[in-house]
């Protein structure tokens, strides 16, 4: 993901509570971490799981032919400069008191198996940008024009068997920028079996053409030396808590949705006192589920199932909506109906529904 075209991740908290006191209040230690500026807390890759992490990639890099190992740095969030053959990690990754407040704040933090294939996705980016493979005739053939405007909102065609998956949300169709990095991530990540795996899909071309590229230059020193990093914790001037701040404002959705599902809610819960729960906190309960499935397979953004979801938490609350615990399940699986065919009408319409 390019840092200067950077998909964020989604914020779903907006306060953190796990250090907080019975009555809420946060711990000392808490407090001041988020009010300190990110540059102050002398952050480092070294002596932090992600060296192991990054040791791993560069395992993998050689093991695949490849002499080239990208420099990695702390950031703001997963990157790599656009021209530029580093990577940036975010800066919460390095300390384990900012990553559960990444958990919180965030609605998640990265496992090892994410961090693993972000590496690698970003490693595909800095390849691409080290031998200048997106100004050649052949890569815009197979993967189409690196020049081509980038859009946040792009709109996937789901289960697209020219594309190769990898990242949730069909990201490998988002730019050919990133159609080569995750091809490049799957063709890299060990027992993939992407030979056999992708046979018969368009994808399986691409990722020839990796294979290909990786035999031919492997061993050759990169045509691009520059290492340059666009942003650093060094530079980062603003404290943590505005660092979450504005990401919420940045990935905030707006959504002018009133009344419009009222009955869609009133089908799947009781109403107002008929039983014994308060049907809201299956919806909050199911909230992160919600946005981490519709997401992955609708490719609708985060932002947009959040929104979603929260406005329909608010009506559920508005109604007084009630539920009987045994229907727990059903009205699970009802409501994760409801969101993705709301997100799919999205995706192709722009809209929810239609006047």
């Amino acid at each position: 993901m390019p840092s200067t075209q950077p998909e964020s991740r989604v914020l779903r908290e907006k306060h953190p509570s796990e250090g907080a006191d019975s009555r809420g209040r946060l711990s000392p230690r808490r407090e001041a971490l988020l009010q300190a500026r990110i540059k102050d807390l002398s952050l480092r890759l070294a002596g932090t799981p992600l060296e192991r992490y990054i040791a791993q990639l560069h395992a993998e890099l050689e093991a695949k032919g490849l002499s080239f190992k990208p420099q990695c740095y702390l950031s703001d969030e997963w990157g790599c400069p656009s021209g530029v053959p580093v990577i940036g990690l975010p800066f919460y990754l390095a300390d384990p008191e900012l990553l559960s407040i990444e958990a919180e704040l965030g609605g998640s933090a990265e496992t090892e198996a994410e961090i693993l294939m972000y590496l690698r996705h970003e490693a595909g980016h800095a390849f691409n940008y080290a031998w200048r493979l997106y100004e050649t005739d052949e890569w815009r053939r197979v993967f189409g024009d690196y020049g081509r405007p980038y859009q946040d909102d792009y709109k996937p065609r789901p289960f697209s068997r020219r594309y190769v998956f990898h990242i949730s949300g069909w990201y490998a169709q988002k730019h050919p920028d990133e159609d080569f990095a995750e091809t490049f991530a799957v063709w890299l990540t060990p027992g993939s079996d992407w030979e056999k795996r992708y046979q018969g899909w368009g994808a399986l071309k691409k990722l020839q053409y990796v294979e290909a590229t990786a035999k031919r230059v492997g061993r050759m020193p990169p045509l691009v030396q520059l290492a340059q990093p666009d942003l650093t914790t060094e530079e980062m001037e603003g404290t943590v808590q505005e660092h979450y701040r504005q990401r919420e404002l940045d990935e905030k959705v707006d959504l002018e949705l009133r009344n419009s599902f009222d009955h869609a809610l009133e089908d799947i819960f009781w109403g107002p006192g008929e039983a014994p729960v308060n049907a809201v906190t299956l919806v909050q309960a199911e909230r992160q589920r919600l946005l981490s499935t519709v997401g992955h397979y609708s490719g609708v953004g985060r932002g947009v199932v959040r929104a979603l979801v929260d406005h329909l938490a608010e009506r559920t609350a508005a109604l007084n909506l009630t539920l009987y615990p045994d229907d727990s399940r059903e009205a699970a699986m009802q409501l994760a109906s409801l969101v993705t065919v709301l997100a799919m009408n999205y995706l192709h319409t722009d809209r929810f529904f239609e006047d």
